[in-house]
């Protein structure tokens, strides 16, 4: 029994350190993914691992630095209008055709992960810059002290009326921006996307895609040329997200010594 023990004990940990360190995400996402004007529409937020849901996030107004609400005709705040424990976090109307662009920004958080796993999880992002950093620090074996915030945009197509709100530039810290309106984005088309840093291309950065349809998801990967700009197939119609991380050193940082920053924004093609 004590060979037995020990065995599984020696095969379970072989497993976890073979395994890739995978962080989870936050996105928006709508239902339905077709709305029509005056029709209910829920926006929901999710945490899963490459746009499969594990658990859906209630409205907590601590959590919640900003929400609001881009439309043609304005910026609206929502912040103020959420309700407390509320999933789907909001629930609306749409008044008017046209793109709605939904922008969330999370609050600060503090982890700290185990050396071997803070490394892979680096190697997994594509932080190679922050893992060779740590090595020539010699810190490579020492917990990985960070702190993230999150930065999240949903967009929803309202009737034809394409106005162009989906490539909206909002002034997050990290933000991805469309190059194109994606009101009348199809399959078999190409799309790109900008990813900003205080409002400047990030240069060499891992883009991921995911597209979930008929039960199944599908990724794409791309890293940011020298405008911060990669590309995505549209491989087919259905609930899409393209996600990002961009990680630096945290200067003077209590309980810190990386800050990463998250951005996912989230679509539909029809």
């Amino acid at each position: 029994m004590r060979l037995l023990r020990s065995f599984v004990t020696s095969l379970l940990t072989g497993l976890l350190l073979a395994a890739p360190a995978h962080a989870h995400d936050y996105w928006l996402e709508f239902q339905p993914l077709q709305p029509t004007v005056g029709g209910e529409l829920a926006l929901s937020l999710w945490v899963g691992e490459d746009f499969v849901a594990e658990q859906e996030k209630k409205f907590e107004k601590a959590r919640f630095v900003t929400l609001r609400h881009i439309t043609s005709a304005g910026d609206e705040d929502l912040l103020s209008a959420g309700i407390e424990g509320a999933a789907p976090v909001l629930r609306f109307k749409p008044g008017t055709p046209g793109g709605h662009l939904f922008a969330l920004e999370r609050s600060l958080v503090h982890i700290q992960l185990r050396a071997r796993k803070f490394n892979r999880y680096l190697e997994h992002e594509g932080l190679g810059h922050a893992l060779a950093q740590r090595r020539r620090a010699v810190e490579h074996h020492w917990p990985g002290r960070e702190r993230y915030t999150r930065h999240l945009k949903a967009f929803v197509q309202i009737g034809e009326t394409a106005d162009g709100v989906s490539t909206k530039i909002l002034g997050h810290r990290i933000e991805l921006v469309p190059d194109r309106d994606l009101a009348n984005l199809k399959t078999g088309e190409r799309f790109g996307v900008v990813a900003l840093f205080e409002g400047k291309p990030l240069v060499g950065l891992q883009v991921e895609a995911f597209v979930r349809a008929n039960g199944t998801t599908r990724g794409q990967k791309a890293t940011s040329d020298a405008a911060g700009r990669v590309e995505f197939a549209v491989q087919a119609p259905g609930a899409w997200l393209v996600r990002t991380l961009h990680m630096q050193r945290c200067i003077g940082c209590e309980g810190a010594d990386w800050e990463s920053f998250w951005a996912g924004y989230s679509f539909a093609v029809r």
